[in-house]
């Protein structure tokens, strides 16, 4: 039991630190340990082989993401507001308080532990709304991949094909190859 609430506060706390500092660093950090609450939620399912595929992948995905940003000229985004901060902080909060209500009837249909789902469908829910709030490209993508990351808990849950956790592992990175290839096109069209 102690366990679970660490991880379902540790989950969030992950969110919180990438919904709230604008350094890109700071973000990528706040994903890194997504994909580690995620590993360590997974591997209570799960044999560590297959678990640790998830982890590496989505390592692997945030390594990418930092390249791309290290050779692009808007790394702060300083332009953010305290009112905007605290509009992000508040609608997430308020996903996460109906996420808990609605998360014991969700329960009765999906049969898989309440922490695996209160996590999965939080982060499911908070990454829409980090994403659909911004014009970023860069918080778009972190809004991907936290969506991603929330349904992959889910569906692990529930599945444990190692044909779809390759799958998985592609999907992930290609998302993250491909964020850093229109990164530099945007980046190449607003020096234009």
């Amino acid at each position: 039991m102690f366990l679970n609430n660490l991880l379902i506060f540790s989950a969030l706390a992950a969110f919180g630190l990438m919904l709230i500092v604008s350094d890109w660093r700071m973000r990528i950090a706040g994903l890194a340990s997504l994909y580690f609450v995620g590993f360590i939620v997974i591997l209570q399912i799960w044999p560590v082989a297959l678990a640790s595929v998830k982890l590496i992948s989505g390592w692997m995905g945030i390594a990418l993401l930092s390249t791309s940003m290290l050779n692009s000229v808007d790394q702060a985004n300083d332009h953010r507001f305290n009112s905007e901060m605290i509009f992000r902080f508040l609608m997430t909060g308020l996903i996460w308080i109906v996420v808990a209500a609605i998360a014991p009837s969700i329960n009765e249909w999906l049969p898989i532990p309440y922490t695996n789902l209160y996590i999965g469908v939080s982060l499911m829910g908070s990454g829409l709304i980090f994403m659909s709030l911004t014009e970023d490209f860069f918080e778009i993508i972190l809004g991907l991949l936290t969506i991603l990351t929330g349904f992959d808990i889910i569906y692990s849950s529930l599945e444990g094909s190692a044909l779809v956790t390759g799958i998985y592992a592609f999907v992930i990175i290609l998302i993250c190859l491909l964020s850093g290839y229109f990164s530099s096109i945007v980046l190449y069209k607003e020096e234009e």
